[in-house]
């Protein structure tokens, strides 16, 4: 009997996932197999490189967003399908996923195996991940391109890796022209992830030497537009700050309105156990930001990727007893570019060395590994 792998969301976990379904598990399967692929984004967005992308002339929109279609042209149609549409709910009795198509249609899809991929998006709505359809983040993209381009006084909310390396592309890009402030939550950037007291410290120097403004402790208690177009931000502490634009980087959205709330956790991800099975299920998956077992990181979806295709792998071709436990890397990995002069980073506890970092992801961002990613050939990514 055919066999049918629904996975909703085609960004850094669920897209290589269906290659690797389609390339290794499809042709062991002889009763029929098919992987359909469920996402409103006709585009895959390269946003690893957003930060120097927002920069406006920084990065062509083309080495950002790539088409996804074009990259299943090669599977046979009855192993793969595409559909451009969002999810509304999951219907675990029935193993059924509502769909939203582009279109403005309903449609219900049916399932043996989920996997839940659908990642999450920036708590401000700002364009650094998808925004939901293709034309949708393209339009946000280009606006905060043009804002950035008009502004005198840049004010960056938020000093984890994203905000940390916009902050540093603008003023390596800009320079004196204009003036860039990284507010920081805490007494030291990067302060969530605790890295080593050497790595914050560089970091820091170096944003000094670009030019970018710090302002410790500066917890944003709230952002107010004005009449002539700036924005207001008020700190808790009382202090103020006045910008031509606004960037808040702090915080992520789950995307997980279409799931049932028993399968959630405190914090909005799924609750997976020890297989990244979803708890109380016996064929729903969660892998990526939607995942509760590790940190909602890059670096810890390559090995996420791997063991759950070998997992479905087993699954589909009646060797359920032999999976295996996902074991959590929970190893820290840090490496943060600022332009493509300065950089440093840390795995583990070793810190890394700012040239091999500047040259390994801060020349192009990884994007010149972006289509091959893409397209299946080069299934595992860099880590970053």
């Amino acid at each position: 009997m055919a066999k049918t792998v629904a996975i909703v969301g085609a960004g850094f976990t669920g897209l290589p996932l269906a290659h690797k379904l389609l390339i290794y598990t499809a042709p062991k399967i002889k009763d029929g197999f098919k992987v359909i692929l469920i996402s409103p984004n006709s585009h895959f967005y390269w946003n690893l490189a957003a930060t120097r992308g927002v920069v406006p002339g920084a990065i062509p929109d083309d080495k950002l967003f790539i088409p996804i279609e074009p990259a299943f042209a090669k599977y046979p149609a009855e192993n793969f399908e595409f559909v451009l549409g969002k999810a509304t709910r999951l219907d675990a009795e029935k193993n059924t996923v509502n769909v939203l198509c582009n279109t403005g249609t309903y449609r219900d899809i049916s399932y043996d195996q989920l996997v839940i991929a659908s990642g999450s998006s920036v708590a401000n709505d700002l364009p650094f991940k998808s925004l939901g359809t293709h034309e949708t983040t393209l339009t946000s993209f280009h606006a905060l391109q043009q804002e950035i381009e008009n502004a005198g006084t840049i004010v960056v909310a938020g000093a984890g890796p994203t905000g940390i390396e916009t902050a540093g592309e603008l003023a390596t890009t800009y320079g004196d022209k204009k003036k860039v402030t990284l507010l920081v939550a805490g007494d030291r950037v990067l302060h969530s992830f605790q890295p080593l007291q050497s790595v914050s410290q560089q970091i820091e120097g170096d944003l000094k030497k670009l030019g970018v403004k710090l302002a410790h402790n500066a917890k944003v208690q709230g952002a107010e537009k004005t009449e002539t177009g700036q924005t207001v931000i008020k700190l808790l502490n009382g202090e103020t700050f006045t910008a031509d634009c606004y960037i808040p980087l702090f915080g992520i959205r789950l995307n997980n309105s279409w799931i049932p709330d028993n399968f959630l956790d405190g914090s909005g991800s799924v609750k997976l156990d020890i297989y990244m099975r979803v708890q109380g299920t016996s064929n729903i998956w969660g892998i990526g930001d939607m995942g509760n077992l590790e940190a909602k990181q890059v670096v810890a979806s390559d090995a996420q990727i791997i063991h759950l295709a070998a997992t479905l792998d087993l699954v589909l071709t009646e060797r359920a007893d032999k999976i295996k436990e996902h074991k959590p890397a929970n190893k820290k990995a840090i490496f943060i570019s600022l332009g493509k002069q300065y950089g440093t980073g840390q795995i583990g506890w070793w810190k890394v060395w700012g040239w091999m970092v500047v040259y390994i992801k801060g020349r192009n961002i990884f994007t010149d590994m972006a289509p091959n990613y893409v397209a299946g050939k080069q299934l595992r990514h860099a880590s970053m």
